[in-house]
């Protein structure tokens, strides 16, 4: 039974600390997980395996239906690679926020589901994970700003090691932004058999077309010899045909479409020059995303960059007790003898062996200076 994957690991961890009533032991869950492999060392008396989280399995599936989509938000995009995978609506949550995001032409090659979800989150500079329910939460860049008071204060009495460097190598005021705008092509011949299939009487043959050009839209397959088209379905990147015929004969499938083709493209460039004249010019480049078309959009991002990266920040890195109530994002404000500074979670790594040891990390609230 040691040799079993992906079962269903629920963790929870049992807490008599500081911020619990001590007479009441409440348990906290800790995540939903699936398990790799499994050992069992000879002459001890456990099992070992690790957990990850829900989306692990994600990155393990293909997300192959896409079809080019005109005019759709980066919310609809989201809802449709999780309802591919199979997840209900209570299963993932997805940010409002990404309805403001309109995509001219929206596709995906195939690739895996987590990798689909990972290009919108970049798309829309926001975040993607799993929270400790199990849920898979795709949130957009303003949601962690909507949280104004923090959701727990953490004084010099609590942590061990609490450090704020200045993260000089993460400056970048010269941002570049480029966009991949589409435009429609004439009708071309975007498939053809590289040879005669051979097909017998009563046969029906399956396969999948991948066109030379991607992505495609208005196509149209067609057989040139024997044999006719008794189901297909298109995608971006290629189609699913099969082929049956009533006699035997050979065939050539031959499929034509309109390819959308990135015309136009533009670097988008958001700067500042008091930063620049203090520590030089230094550019970020944001990776092509085929999700980013529009220069508003483009700009955005570049904007939303900037006014982070362009002044050396001051994040948080701290050692402390723990509480493992506390949640990925959740804003804490951490007190020592100079006033309060306010941080998003963006890491824990919680260890217990008798007791509980939580290294954390925190991203600054933008904008808000010590109380």
């Amino acid at each position: 039974p040691y040799a079993a994957t992906e079962e269903e690991i629920k963790a929870w961890y049992n807490s008599n600390a500081p911020f619990y009533d001590t007479e009441i032991k409440e348990w906290v869950p800790l995540g939903t997980f699936w398990s790799g492999d499994w050992t069992a060392p000879e002459g001890e008396i456990y099992v070992q395996t690790t957990g990850r989280d829900g989306l692990e399995l994600l990155a393990q599936s293909t997300y192959s239906n896409s079809q080019v989509r005109q005019n759709v938000t980066l919310y609809e995009l989201a809802i449709d690679v999780l309802e591919d995978y199979g997840l209900e609506p209570e299963e993932y949550f997805v940010d409002e926020e990404l309805q403001n995001i309109v995509i001219p032409y929206a596709y995906f090659t195939p690739q895996s589901h987590r990798e689909a979800l990972r290009k919108i989150a970049e798309a829309c500079l926001g975040q993607c994970y799993c929270d400790r329910d199990g849920l898979i939460r795709l949130e957009g860049y303003s949601y962690l700003q909507s949280k104004t008071e923090p959701d727990i204060v953490i004084t010099r009495d609590d942590y061990f090691m609490k450090d704020n460097p200045y993260n000089y190598m993460q400056i970048a005021n010269y941002i570049e932004v480029e966009t991949q705008p589409l435009r429609l092509a004439p009708t071309e011949e975007v498939y053809r058999s590289n040879e005669p299939v051979s097909i017998d009487a009563g046969e029906t043959i399956s396969f999948t077309a991948y066109y030379n050009v991607e992505p495609c839209i208005e196509a149209t397959a067609s057989i040139e010899g024997t044999g006719t088209i008794s189901d297909v379905t298109y995608y971006s990147w290629g189609a699913d045909v099969k082929v049956t015929s009533s006699v035997a004969g050979e065939f050539e499938l031959v499929i034509n479409a309109k390819p959308l083709k990135v015309q136009g493209a533009e670097k988008i460039v958001a700067k500042d020059d008091d930063s620049i004249r203090e520590n030089g010019r230094i550019k970020y480049t944001f990776p092509k995303n085929p999700l980013v078309q529009t220069r508003q959009q483009a700009q955005q991002i570049a904007d939303n960059l900037l006014a982070y990266f362009k002044e050396p920040r001051r994040d948080l890195t701290v050692e402390w007790r723990g509480n493992p109530a506390l949640l990925l994002g959740d804003r804490v404000r951490i007190v020592d003898e100079y006033g309060g500074e306010d941080f998003f979670i963006t890491m824990q790594n919680i260890e217990y062996d008798g007791g509980l040891r939580v290294q954390m990390e925190g991203r600054k609230v933008d904008g808000v200076e010590r109380y």
